[in-house]
């Protein structure tokens, strides 16, 4: 019995010790953004931000990378280059959105579904475009 519980311990801590640096390998990008932004109906500040990846949603976090601000559903966007480290907003006159988000290492960009003030901001009036260049931050 004792046999079989130190096979069943030592299979476990194989797992964790492979999960680990798996799961801190996790691609990310962090931007410094020196405007207030939405995704989705959320307001956040000027500062400095973490953008990853799970599955089909972008995660927005503090600097630090530790600390969730939000989980956020996005389509995928086609990408021929894999080693962009961009944030994409549409800017209205009061108001900017996240629009697309590419992090290193990727095939795609993630974009955030538009929030109805987004929607509503756009049926009023002609959008900016505006990219910022973010640098690789592995979580």
């Amino acid at each position: 019995m004792k046999k079989q519980i130190l096979i069943l311990a030592a299979a476990y801590l194989t797992m964790i010790a492979i999960a680990v640096p798996a799961f801190s390998q996790t691609k990310a990008i962090k931007v410094n953004v020196p405007f207030s932004f939405n995704v989705d109906d959320r307001a956040y500040s000027a500062g400095e931000y973490v953008f990853t990846a799970e599955k089909e949603n972008l995660v927005l976090m503090e600097k630090d990378g530790r600390t969730r601000l939000g989980m956020f559903l996005v389509n995928r966007v086609s990408g021929t280059n894999s080693n962009r480290s961009e944030v994409h907003f549409q800017c209205y006159d009061s108001s900017c959105f996240v629009s697309q988000v590419w992090i290193p290492g990727k095939d795609d960009g993630f974009q955030p579904l538009r929030s109805r003030a987004e929607k509503e901001l756009a049926s009023k009036e002609h959008g900016k475009y505006l990219a910022l260049s973010g640098t690789e931050s592995a979580q």
